[in-house]
């Protein structure tokens, strides 16, 4: 009788009954000791050293399959693989929109698995320092942070609402927070200005860069690139940071138009899941691992909330080995 040799991820996700059917993921005819092939995993740009420095080194260790991550813009790195410009084999993003772009050819599932609070970055060197540190500590009310961030020479960045959901969040979250404080009309417009502002807009993957060198006072991000990078950063609560799925209908509130013409309400930042194409041995390994108990311990030491894998899209589509 064939023996079936669980990785320790995949056993530990069996216990938590995060699977329904667990057994070896191995090409056939390969040992599971050493199986071949190559997780290639597109990832929303916040994702970056979660996935390059702890799980995607994890992930290899646990399961012997390679791992190969390339970050981005979810809305961005979706519009690359219907462009056939990058093949990846697992896709995560930051909410499921950007993985309703590829269905039906693509997929039509996904798996959401945990979310990623949305905060203010800043320079502990910028000028707006001393007043940035007090609205951190609490000895000034958040609200004088939007009345802060509308001056003039108050240097600010974010991603592109056009390709990232950050940007899209930053947006819905200053819209949010004129209205929670009752701020001055005006007040979102002097903040953000046009939605393609490019004296704002940057990489999601430079951003936070450009603002420890000193381009930037201040800049929008998740919680665990702050922690990743030792920045200083100012916490949003619930209601602004997009973390909690029970403020959805607030969130919905909010909305931004993009360049194409398209409406995009506010919605929690979930970070979803899905394999791209035929679902592969490596692929279905690495979404076994992250929503396993050790993969879900390490997102949250990074600084993510997790919670049991939520299914969306067509769930019937979801393979076997990672239905929850």
């Amino acid at each position: 009788m064939m023996r079936l040799r669980l990785i320790p991820a995949l056993a530990a996700a069996c216990s938590l009954g995060l699977l329904s059917a667990c057994g070896s993921d191995s090409s056939p005819g390969t040992s599971s000791a050493s199986p071949v092939g190559i997780a290639q995993v597109a990832y929303a740009g916040s994702l970056e050293s979660l996935n390059e420095e702890t799980l995607g080194p994890a992930f290899h260790q646990a399961s012997g399959y390679r791992y190969q991550g390339r970050g981005g813009g979810s809305i961005g790195l979706a519009q690359e693989i219907l462009s056939k410009t990058i093949a990846p084999n697992v896709f995560e993003s930051i909410g499921y929109a950007p993985i309703h772009l590829l269905e039906p050819k693509y997929t039509s599932w996904a798996l959401a698995f945990a979310s990623s609070p949305l905060v203010v970055a800043y320079n502990p060197q910028s000028r707006y320092a001393p007043q940035l540190n007090a609205i951190r500590s609490g000895k000034v009310p958040l609200s004088h942070l939007f009345t802060l961030m509308a001056e003039p020479g108050f240097h600010l960045g974010r991603t592109n609402p056009n390709t990232d959901p950050q940007g899209q969040a930053f947006w819905w979250m200053v819209q949010l927070a004129v209205r929670q404080y009752h701020l001055p009309a005006g007040t979102a417009a002097r903040i953000l200005g046009a939605v393609n502002n490019s004296q704002q807009i940057f990489s999601e993957e430079g951003i936070l860069t450009n603002l420890q060198s000193g381009g930037l006072d201040a800049a929008s991000a998740f919680l665990p690139e702050a922690l990743s990078r030792h920045l200083a950063y100012i916490a949003l609560p619930a209601r602004l940071n997009f973390s909690d799925p029970h403020d959805a209908s607030w969130y919905r509130q909010a909305s931004v138009v993009l360049a194409n013409g398209q409406t995009v309400d506010g919605s929690p930042l979930t970070v979803d899941i899905t394999t791209v194409g035929t679902p592969s041995p490596a692929s279905l390994s690495f979404i076994r691992y992250v929503i396993s108990r050790s993969g879900q311990r390490l997102m949250r030491a990074a600084g993510y909330t997790v919670f049991a894998p939520v299914a969306k899209g067509d769930i019937a589509a979801i393979p076997s080995a990672v239905r929850p």
